[in-house]
């Protein structure tokens, strides 16, 4: 539950704003928020609608119904928390929250932030009509929620050690096993990767993905306990892992190895995808030592630009990376 020790790092979220905002307006009903969630606490999740206020000063205020109010023990005593029943007394404590108020919330204009899209449109219309004006909560999410703390960093990195060397371990077992009798399978594979995981005292959200062959051309990809494929001299094997510490943050890494010599066509692309990342972390790397401004879109295109060059860029389906942050394995 938001706790009091969290308002300094929200009130210094407020003031890293380029506009002003009266508050951050958080908004749930049935866990269609996760945002919430993550800023408040997953306890609150009921069956009722619920509105957190977090002024950009001073303490929050909770609006809950009767009978979602006991998930809320957690709330501090000394901040505001408003039970209502009636749907007249929902209307009139709203109206007193938006009237004359800037506030932000998870709405993003056009749609064009899915991850800061999460209050409904008859919810927005209703606060505007209230005579609030609603602007996106991106900026607050991303200071907020997306901040690493130094202990944070720390707990990537020792996953990200730890995965590492599961994955070399996990690759070398397959390429052990590609010429044996019973060679080893995706699936056989993915269990030793999750062996592993406990092992080194990491958890994970889902199954990591172990794809060999025309498998690893699949996105989505599952190693079935049945009919998982058998990892054989020839061709690529795909592993894409992820875990993290209890507590800290994820690390996720995608690993591709060829099993015995790789073919020249496999080869061929492989030096256009070292390229392309090599250029990403040369741009991230000169920007950061020049003191400069940097963005993962930034990134993404200095690794789209060789791709494109290379002439595959009609291939590209998927941004370079994705957010990680302290909410979950892909963040906000």
């Amino acid at each position: 539950m938001l706790h009091p020790d969290d308002l300094p790092a929200l009130h210094a979220a407020f003031a890293q704003l380029e506009y002003p905002v009266d508050g951050w307006l958080l908004f749930d009903f049935r866990g269609i928020n996760p945002i919430m969630a993550a800023v408040v606490g997953q306890e609150i999740v009921g069956t009722r609608r619920a509105f957190v206020h977090i002024p950009p000063t001073g303490v929050p205020t909770a609006l809950v119904h009767a009978i979602d109010a006991e998930l809320w023990r957690g709330w501090p005593v000394a901040w505001p928390k408003v039970v209502w029943v009636r749907r007249e007394e929902l209307a009139n404590e709203l109206a007193l929250l938006a009237h004359g108020r800037t506030l932000a919330m998870e709405y993003s204009p056009n749609g064009a932030v899915p991850y800061a899209d999460y209050v409904p449109a008859g919810m927005i219309e209703r606060l505007r009509a209230a005579g609030a004006t609603i602007v996106s909560s991106a900026d607050l999410v991303t200071r907020y929620c997306s901040a690493w703390s130094d202990a944070g960093l720390a707990s990537h990195c020792r996953a990200a050690e730890r995965i590492a060397d599961i994955a070399r371990e996990a690759l070398a077992f397959a390429g052990s096993r590609a010429r044996a009798d019973a060679p080893a399978t995706e699936h056989e594979i993915m269990q030793r990767v999750l062996h592993a995981f406990d092992r080194a005292g990491l958890i994970t959200e889902s199954n990591p993905c172990v794809s060999f062959g025309s498998n690893a051309a699949r996105i989505h990809y599952e190693s079935p306990p049945d009919g998982s494929a058998s990892v054989v001299p020839g061709q690529l094997l795909l592993l894409d892992l992820w875990a993290k510490e209890p507590g800290g943050i994820y690390a996720d890494q995608t690993w591709m190895a060829a099993i015995g010599a790789p073919p020249p066509r496999a080869a061929k692309l492989w030096d256009i995808v070292r390229e392309a990342r090599d250029a990403a972390l040369t741009l991230l790397q000169t920007r950061l030592a020049a003191g400069e401004a940097v963005m993962g879109a930034d990134a993404d295109r200095a690794a789209r630009d060789v791709i494109v060059r290379r002439g595959y860029g009609d291939r590209i389906v998927c941004r370079t990376g994705h957010s990680i942050d302290r909410a979950g394995l892909h963040g906000y």
